[in-house]
């Protein structure tokens, strides 16, 4: 499902929400609608109606993103990306990076690391991250602004990372097949790439709550409120945030994201097709120990790893929301 604008007279249809106006249902296509609709433009006009771009983590999504995504996935790939290292140089390059929160955690291991992103406001916070946790080994860390569809890097690198369901933002195969491109181009040969797949609740339709204290008198209550249609293989959600100062609500903040349905054996036959071999499937939730540890003084970095961005259910519930990581290699030669 998009969302579709008309450039000459600015009408609006989102796929998703259809047209209660003008009697049009959810979930019918833009391209049903010629000759409909709009009484300026028919709906019809080559080059006319452009699909939006998906909107971009900024204003509370970017600043309470590290709140309600955890540690989730910082531990596996710094330990996975360390073994690595033990067989080769490893240089990284992280396609989605955010807010820094794993692409830190690896230059912090002396691992060289190039992030990516098209948020502003999510680089500003991974910058000041980047000079207050790196100190003297900033250069270890270079971030970027653009596009990853469009990106035109001149340097490659062993190992790209696509976490918390960046490639999902592709949400058709062309789009897909198009950022495995992006991916090829930019990884050496025999290089690895590790794709992490957002899979959303079993239920059709489906609310999750997680609240925080944020600051000692902020409480922040994130509410994710999401669709999943099977026969279009996406699900969409609707992501709020509600600020409380001394109980005194303050103003929302509601954003709303599509993001492609793919299961693990899907996007293992899209990568085997696109010239890659993969090498490893799992499911990347942290359990929980059986038994407590042992109290101790000392910190304890990796003890707890929840968390996750939207989702963040608790492994092992029923119906529940998961994740699975994809590691794939890419073929020496062109595959045929």
């Amino acid at each position: 499902m998009s969302v579709y604008s008309c450039q000459v007279c600015k009408f609006r249809y989102d796929e998703w929400l259809g047209d209660t106006k003008n009697g049009v249902p959810p979930g019918v296509p833009f391209s049903h609608l010629a000759g409909s609709v709009c009484t300026t433009c028919g709906m019809q006009g080559e080059g006319r109606h452009v699909r939006l771009p998906e909107a971009t983590y900024s204003g509370l999504e970017a600043t309470y993103y590290d709140q309600f995504a955890g540690k989730a996935g910082i531990a596996f790939y710094r330990n996975w990306l360390l073994q690595e290292a033990e067989q080769a140089p490893v240089s990284v390059l992280e396609l989605g990076v955010g807010t820094g929160r794993i692409a830190i955690e690896l230059a912090r291991c002396g691992l060289s690391v190039c992030g990516v992103d098209n948020s502003p406001d999510m680089l500003e916070i991974a910058t000041k991250k980047k000079r207050r946790m790196l100190k003297d080994n900033e250069e270890l860390l270079e971030l970027i602004e653009q596009n990853v569809q469009e990106l035109q890097l001149a340097s490659r690198f062993t190992h790209v990372l696509l976490p918390e369901g960046i490639f999902q933002q592709a949400t058709c195969r062309e789009e897909q097949r198009q950022l495995l491109s992006v991916v090829a181009r930019h990884l050496t040969e025999g290089g690895t790439v590790a794709i992490d797949l957002l899979l959303p609740p079993v239920n059709r339709k489906w609310s999750l709550m997680q609240r925080k204290f944020v600051f000692p008198d902020r409480m922040v209550y994130q509410k994710v409120e999401g669709e999943t249609l099977i026969a279009e293989q996406k699900f969409r959600y609707t992501l709020t945030y509600e600020t409380f100062v001394e109980q005194v609500e303050q103003p929302r903040y509601r954003v709303e994201r599509e993001l492609a349905l793919l299961l693990p054996g899907e996007l293992e036959l899209l990568l085997e097709s696109s010239g890659y071999n993969v090498v490893q499937s799992r499911e990347n939730v942290v359990c929980h120990r059986s038994q407590p540890p042992e109290q101790t003084e000392e910190y304890e970095l990796d003890r707890w790893q929840h968390g996750g961005y939207p989702f963040a259910e608790l492994p092992g519930a029923p119906g529940a929301a998961t994740r699975w990581t994809i590691i794939a290699k890419k073929n020496s030669a062109p595959s045929l």
